[in-house]
């Protein structure tokens, strides 16, 4: 399991600082695209990715949580990230989307909302590349034990990223040992030095 930094949670005015600080640490950027519907709240964009994309030492990975995330998974696919997640939710038969964002060139992730079953996903595994299990709501709110339970419930062979409101002391739980990246947002860049949190937090994700 490796850390993927949340840029939604670094300081908008501080990036590149940012960035340079976790980037030694960490297995990828993460960045939420929301569109304040899907989401109640609206998340990074575009144009950041395009650059983050051809600057940044460390691959980049979208998590869309938006409606209609046909209108931008392929979009995004192409701009040269490592990987695209979209919702089931916003997509409830999404085998076509999964395959065309492969077919552009990225990894392909279908994402779940915290109080969505892992059964509901299952019947498309096979077109995706792994699993996006959101452990808080869409957009920040508190962290659920439940949610996180859904890991045992996966198919030994899906990769499985998990995403929401984690903390140090949530990466000690047993049943992360067969997660592949671990999103942090405000528990790496709330932490005054950067980083050094991110060293930390990376070193308990490895162990």
């Amino acid at each position: 399991m490796r850390l993927s930094p949340s840029l939604y949670a670094a300081d908008p005015l501080r990036l590149h600082e940012a960035i340079e600080a976790v980037a030694p640490y960490s297995a990828s950027l993460h960045v939420d695209i929301m569109d304040g519907r899907f989401a109640p709240a609206f998340g990074l964009g575009e144009s950041l990715v395009r650059r983050l994309v051809g600057e940044c030492p460390i691959p980049v990975d979208v998590h869309l949580m938006i409606e209609q995330p046909e209108t931008w998974a392929v979009r995004f696919a192409g701009m040269g990230v490592r990987s695209v997640a979209f919702h089931l939710e916003a997509m409830p038969e999404p085998a076509a989307l999964l395959l065309a964002i492969r077919a552009a060139g990225a990894r392909a992730y279908l994402a779940l909302l915290p109080d969505t079953p892992v059964a509901a996903a299952e019947p498309f595994l096979p077109a995706a590349d792994g699993v996006l299990l959101l452990t808080a709501p869409p957009g920040g709110g508190p962290f659920s034990e439940e949610a996180l339970a859904r890991l045992e419930k996966l198919p030994a062979t899906t990769r499985a990223i998990i995403d929401g409101s984690l903390q140090a002391q949530h990466l000690r739980l047993p049943m992360l040992s067969r997660v592949e990246l671990a999103v942090l947002g405000k528990a790496l860049f709330d932490s005054g030095d950067i980083a050094d949190r991110a060293r930390e937090l990376a070193a308990a994700l490895a162990a």
